[in-house]
């Protein structure tokens, strides 16, 4: 690929939008070379193996300059996502001592909790590397780190751990994945709930059409990018496009939201009750619960909707016996933290609980779970049909 001519490299900024308020929370940096009347992309220069690490460095220094020169210019007071690729900054960290970055921030006065230094995933190789120390000077200047690339490759939750990231982004090839197939949107969902937990926030990019814009708000609070919104552009206009969609989206997905706690809550109160009617179809004697029809007259006094039930310990341990569907302690019917959270609901005053959607491990519905004390030491758990919310 030819070199391109650093007079004609120019930085294009791509909007990114945050769902709280649908205002621009930041630009990403893209490399540009203006060529016989049309705007290129650099980014198969950068991609390109046979193009001298050298030769990237400098390309990369003048589009971040004139980057910097631009945003201080504007007087833009959204956040700016800068890529860095480990070798040229080491290469540069080596030769001249210093981190190009934080020098250029300084040299234009742009406050460092403005930049978001971003990196990709399959970078990231530990606490004790050369670029991990690297990424640690650039934190404790004030700038913010987002992920690259999340899902792309081979993605390492140990990797994130280590570095402890402000956000991570979602590779355009999950979002995508979301249209077809369910299993992607769990992984957005798990993401999310991991986030909620480190303290990182999601970032999509790639997002293109309106069903994938649906499914990535449906996890909650976050940063959204692609051509849906806005391709990448030589300054930094607040408008972008279809705004009004995504307006109509959160608030029908907040509305959404709102209906069905309601009906969770009328679920859990009507199985609350169904319980305590049924309660003498439950055996609690260890030898009758060992029975193999031990719950067989209380599982089928329920609504249709309950489909599989069993009684464990506050271990999570199986104590009941008779349906094949609940095989295996509650820790292996269906994810630890369903259980966790729902033992610790009940160790109050509070009688019953009810789960969010998940699968069962054994069948693959997606089901809620209902957990109900019945002593100090034995809790009833009953899958119900998701579809009972709707």
């Amino acid at each position: 690929m030819p070199v391109p001519n650093l007079e004609m490299v120019v930085p294009f900024f791509q909007p990114i939008i945050r769902t709280t308020d649908l205002g621009v929370f930041a630009y990403e940096v893209l490399a540009r070379e203006e060529r016989d009347g049309k705007v290129y992309s650099l980014g198969p220069y950068f991609e390109d193996p046979a193009v001298p690490g050298e030769d990237k460095l400098a390309v990369d220094a003048c589009v971040r300059e004139r980057a910097f020169a631009a945003y201080a210019a504007a007087g833009c007071d959204a956040k700016l996502f800068v890529n860095l690729e480990p070798a040229w900054v080491c290469m540069h960290r080596e030769r001249h001592g210093t981190l190009p970055v934080l020098d250029m921030l300084e040299r234009y006065g742009i406050d460092p909790q403005n930049i978001v230094i971003e990196v990709t995933e399959a970078e990231l190789t530990g606490d004790g590397d050369v670029f991990g120390k690297l990424l640690s000077e650039y934190r404790k200047a004030g700038c913010m780190l987002a992920v690259d690339d999340f899902g792309k490759g081979a993605s390492s939750m140990e990797r994130i751990a280590h570095v402890t990231p402000d956000i991570i982004k979602i590779d355009h090839s999950i979002v995508r994945k979301t249209d077809t197939h369910r299993s992607f949107f769990d992984i957005c969902g798990a993401m999310r709930s991991f986030g909620s937990m480190s303290g990182f926030d999601l970032l999509f990019e790639g997002v293109e059409t309106a069903s994938q814009l649906e499914r990535c708000t449906r996890t909650g609070w976050c940063y959204l990018q692609g051509f849906l919104f806005s391709r990448a552009r030589p300054g930094f206009g607040t408008d972008y496009d279809n705004r009004d969609l995504l307006s109509d989206i959160l608030f029908l997905e907040g509305a959404w939201k709102r209906w069905n706690m309601e009906r969770r809550n009328e679920v859990a109160a009507k199985m609350e009750l169904e319980v305590e009617r049924l309660r003498s179809l439950i055996p609690l004697e260890e030898s009758a619960l060992a029975e193999p029809a031990a719950l067989r007259d209380f599982m089928n006094a329920l609504p249709l909707y309950c489909v599989h039930g069993f009684v464990c310990d506050h271990s999570g341990r199986r104590l009941s016996r008779g349906d094949p569907f609940a095989a295996g302690d509650a820790a292996t019917r269906f994810p630890r933290g369903v259980f966790t959270q729902g033992a610790s609901a009940l160790s109050g005053t509070k009688a019953g609980y009810l789960s969010g959607v998940h699968k069962n491990v054994a069948t693959k519905e997606d089901v809620m779970t209902y957990m109900h004390r019945l002593d100090r030491d034995r809790l009833l758990c009953v899958d119900i049909m998701s579809t009972v919310l709707f």
